[in-house]
């Protein structure tokens, strides 16, 4: 992986992730395509959905988080 510059100070970023948590599971969060739709059974539905992991970024200077989801 290459090093990475914050945007707003130039400070170094450092890889991180944010995580969800539910009452039996913790997981990366995820990027979900579409505008999100409610359901009564699972709060909302992802089915045929694409996910994608979200990397995250934090700057050591300023704090400042960046997040992205590539793929």
């Amino acid at each position: 992986m290459h090093s990475r510059s914050c945007p707003r100070c130039a400070g170094r970023m450092a890889r991180g992730f944010v995580i969800d948590a539910t009452d039996s599971a913790r997981k990366v969060s995820q990027w979900v395509e579409g505008e999100p739709e409610k359901s009564m059974w699972t709060g909302v539905k992802l089915k045929g959905r694409k996910l994608i992991d979200i990397e995250t970024f934090r700057c050591e200077r300023c704090h400042l988080l960046e997040a992205y989801a590539p793929g």
